[in-house]
């Protein structure tokens, strides 16, 4: 296992209801950040989250 300092890791939270685009907002912030090549869809299941 690697070892990580406190001053490298980051944890965020996305609360909100049932159907808010909790999903949807992580997969273009991924999408847009470079961390995955496509954005994925929350209806045909193939987001990342």
């Amino acid at each position: 296992m690697a070892n990580y300092s406190t001053h490298d890791i980051r944890n965020i939270a996305l609360v909100g209801h049932a159907g808010a685009g909790k999903t949807s907002l992580v997969e273009s912030l991924l999408y847009h950040s470079g961390a995955i090549r496509e954005l994925g869809s929350v209806n045909q299941g193939t987001t990342v989250s």
